[in-house]
């Protein structure tokens, strides 16, 4: 299925009302020759996005219900940047009981992530069916009231059918996500109720070892029939709390790679792995630059006392206005912090860009940052950026 964002939608809009004004010009004068710009899309992706409890209570309001917006204000901006915003949503929203221990929570934490810029958020994790396919089913339903997309979960087989591959026009580049999981935190899929997530393992709910490689190929060769200038895969693998990659995890990266992935986005360890740049030749001889990231840890995650810098991966496609051909043309990473701001602040949990507050600290900015803060902040990037082996 093919989808306009409301980015892309204003982008085009734009485009429209340009060409109208140039239009108009003397019709006894030339027409202008110049050539046409290249276009780009840039897309931005996180990595796992859940709560502790600590910033679960923190959003309670007096009546009971939850506002969390202001702890994802200070990132809107750095989010709303891109034309397409991703992450992997770890948990459901199959209402009460909320909290970690039961996977679910209030429906005002979708409110949060659509403000804070997200567009598309993976549902194919060890969540999705935590709650039972009704908790699937009432997650999908709260994401997309609130203005954002799912991928990798489905309510019947013909969402399944078409679903499956979700195909964004952007600028004119068409970009198609499809998301897969490794397994289901140890649960099964009711029989006769496949259809309802996308899996990596034929043996998903035990040993981890037989790939499902006639699914992921069926899955990329059907993204292929709609003719996509990027496809993205969104993968949930690998181990928790560990940052090396199996060797599993390479059969599939190259499985997929060979089969036309461009970019592989993992999400599961809670821990940044590296990001992997390849050049990978293609059944007609071709080569193409495509991407690997193994792990992009957490998004928002932050408890009492902590401070936690996180990754925004930023990927710029750009195509070539004369060859209409596609290519990954920039990698950058920008970073976020999940702070605890302290017991008498009016907003405790609070996720910050913390590339920008560096800068307005660096540039003797009125409200910036404490020099503690800015030193402990310098070390974490610094950190980031190594493990990711971006610089």
């Amino acid at each position: 299925m093919t989808y306009m964002l409301r980015r892309g939608a204003a982008a085009l809009l734009l485009l429209t009302a340009l060409c109208l004004l140039f239009a108009c010009g003397d019709p006894g004068e030339p027409a202008a020759t110049e050539a046409a710009a290249n276009t780009t899309v840039r897309i931005s992706a996180v990595g796992d996005i859940f709560l502790t409890e600590d910033q679960i209570e923190d959003a309670r309001c007096a009546d009971g219900s939850f506002n969390f917006m202001p702890q994802f204000s200070g990132v809107c901006t750095t989010l709303s940047k891109a034309d397409l915003t991703i992450g992997n949503f770890e948990g459901t929203f199959a209402g009460t009981p909320y909290g970690v221990e039961h996977g679910s929570y209030p429906d005002e934490f979708a409110v949060a992530l659509n403000g804070a810029g997200f567009d598309l958020l993976q549902t194919a994790n060890s969540f999705s069916v935590y709650n039972g396919l009704a908790g699937l089913k009432r997650t999908k339903d709260v994401i997309e009231n609130n203005g954002m997309l799912c991928s990798g979960t489905y309510r019947d087989a013909s969402e399944h059918s078409d679903e499956q591959v979700m195909v964004f026009e952007i600028n004119g580049i068409r970009v198609a996500v499809l998301s897969f999981t490794k397994g289901l935190g140890g649960m099964t899929i009711p029989s006769g109720e496949e259809y309802c997530v996308d899996l990596l393992y034929k043996d998903y709910a035990s040993d981890y070892e037989q790939i499902d490689t006639e699914g992921i190929t069926a899955a990329i060769d059907k993204a292929k029939k709609q003719s996509p200038d990027v496809l993205i895969a969104m993968v949930h693998w690998g181990s928790e709390n560990v940052r090396e990659v199996s060797k599993r995890q390479e059969s599939i990266a190259d499985l997929m790679l060979q089969n036309g992935v461009d970019v592989i986005l993992g999400s599961h360890p809670h821990l940044v792995g590296k990001v992997e740049k390849r050049s990978v030749r293609m059944d007609d001889g071709t080569r193409k630059n495509v991407l690997i990231a193994y792990s992009l840890g957490d998004f928002c995650k932050v408890g009492s006392g902590q401070s936690n810098m996180y990754p925004v991966l930023n990927l710029v496609f750009t195509r070539d206005s004369y060859t209409g051909k596609t290519v990954l043309s920039e990698v950058s990473c920008s970073s976020i912090v999940a702070m605890d701001n302290g017991a008498e602040a009016p907003d405790r949990y609070t996720i910050l860009d913390a590339d920008n507050a560096i800068s307005l600290y660096e540039k003797n900015y009125y409200d910036r940052i404490t020099s503690d803060l800015y030193q402990s902040l310098l070390s974490k990037r610094e950190n980031l950026l190594s493990v990711m082996e971006l610089e």
